[in-house]
């Protein structure tokens, strides 16, 4: 029973070993776009969300319907919000401090970081756990071409799934 215990811990070379936090942080800190579904509580928002070179997020709002067209960036200063044809510029401190767009890029942004985070593999996929103010989160990666899939944020009620590749 004992070489049996310690060959199933071993894995038997089947489960692929989980990357390193800096590789992850690598892959999650590239830019990216991708299409994200996001439920929160009862809310449903579909958005194309994609990061540039230097850092800048933005979230253009398709659903629900009365935020279609909406686009929302950010940095780590400061929130744009444009909206049919208005755009505001503020403090990222003083406004939609519980906001998901904010509770979404802090996970990112975290997970962008090779300290205080933990990476494990489930399936085919690459989990990166850690905490921003928003409480705990489990972002998934694809493990073969490291897109985003998914993320969670429970203190929040906030599942995101992403698709449209990189």
């Amino acid at each position: 029973a004992l070489m049996v215990l310690s060959g199933m811990l071993a894995g038997c070379g089947r489960e692929p070993a989980a990357p390193s936090s800096e590789e992850v942080s690598r892959a999650v800190q590239k830019p990216f776009e991708a299409a994200a579904d996001i439920q929160m509580g009862g809310v449903a928002a579909t958005v194309d969300l994609n990061r540039t070179e230097d850092g800048v997020f933005s979230f253009v709002f398709h659903e629900p319907k009365a935020l279609d067209g909406m686009t929302v960036t950010m940095d780590d200063e400061n929130i744009g919000l444009s909206y049919l044809g208005l755009h505001i510029e503020a403090d990222s401190e003083d406004v939609l401090n519980s906001a998901v767009t904010k509770a979404i890029v802090a996970a990112i942004n975290q997970a962008a970081e090779p300290e205080g985070i933990t990476v494990g593999v489930e399936g085919s996929a690459v989990t990166v756990s850690g905490e921003t103010d928003a409480g705990e989160f489990t972002l998934t990666l694809d493990q073969k071409n490291q897109s985003l899939l998914t993320l969670s944020i429970p203190n929040l009620d906030l599942e995101c799934r992403f698709s449209g590749g990189q």
